[in-house]
This record gives C-alpha cells, sequence and structure tokens, in this order.
C-alpha cells in the first residue's frame, strides 16, 4: 500500500503540470474592454463588429468547453467569410481571446484541455 502513495503524488503533480498557472475567469466586461482596446490593425468599424459578434459568445450560456469553443469556432468562420483581409488580423485576434475566455471559464487555467 504504501508504494502506491509515491505513485499516486506523482500522477496528480503531472497532471497539474499543463494547468499550474491558474487565472482568474475573464468576465463578459473584461472581454470587451479587451476586445475594444486592441483593434489589431483593424478600422474601428471592423474591431466593433468583430467584438460585438464575440461579446454575443462570451455573454450564452455553454454546458461545456467543447460548446464554447464551437462558438468561437463558428464566429470566427462566419466573420471571415464576411469580412476584408485587413480585418481578419482582428478577427483572428478576437478567436484566440474567446478561446482563453472559454479555457479560463471552465478550467480556470490558460492551457488547453
Amino acid at each position: 500500500m504504501p508504494r502506491y502513495i509515491p505513485l499516486a503524488l506523482l500522477v496528480c503533480c503531472l497532471a497539474a503540470v499543463g494547468c499550474a498557472k491558474i487565472q482568474p475567469i475573464i468576465t463578459p466586461q473584461e472581454f470587451e474592454a479587451s476586445c475594444r482596446q486592441a483593434p489589431a490593425g483593424a478600422d474601428p468599424a471592423c474591431a466593433a463588429r468583430v467584438c460585438d459578434v464575440y461579446q454575443a459568445v462570451v455573454t450564452d450560456y455553454y454546458e461545456d468547453m467543447n460548446g464554447c469553443y464551437a462558438a468561437c469556432k463558428d464566429r470566427e468562420q462566419a466573420l471571415l467569410a464576411s469580412v476584408s483581409g485587413q480585418c481578419g488580423a482582428k478577427v483572428k485576434a478576437a478567436h484566440a481571446a474567446c478561446r482563453e475566455f472559454c479555457n479560463r471559464k471552465f478550467y480556470r487555467c490558460n492551457c488547453a484541455k
């Protein structure tokens, strides 16, 4: 029996390594402020539209991380199909922020599991 204790501790430590730095959950208000603050080279109208679309994702309810990720991906695909190439950088940045929102909401960490 005593042999299993170090093994269990090792497994727990290895599992925690991928999510060692705990981050606070991002609130929808923080997400919006961050999105509107960093235009990422996009014109203001594009940046506002992208932020509005992703704001809908962070204010919706999701059962699990996969649903949240799927919503981020759906918004990205819809936006990329309807914006110019210059606005694409803002879409990509907002998509990354959306995934980070999902990570922190469901795992409170900066890692995708």
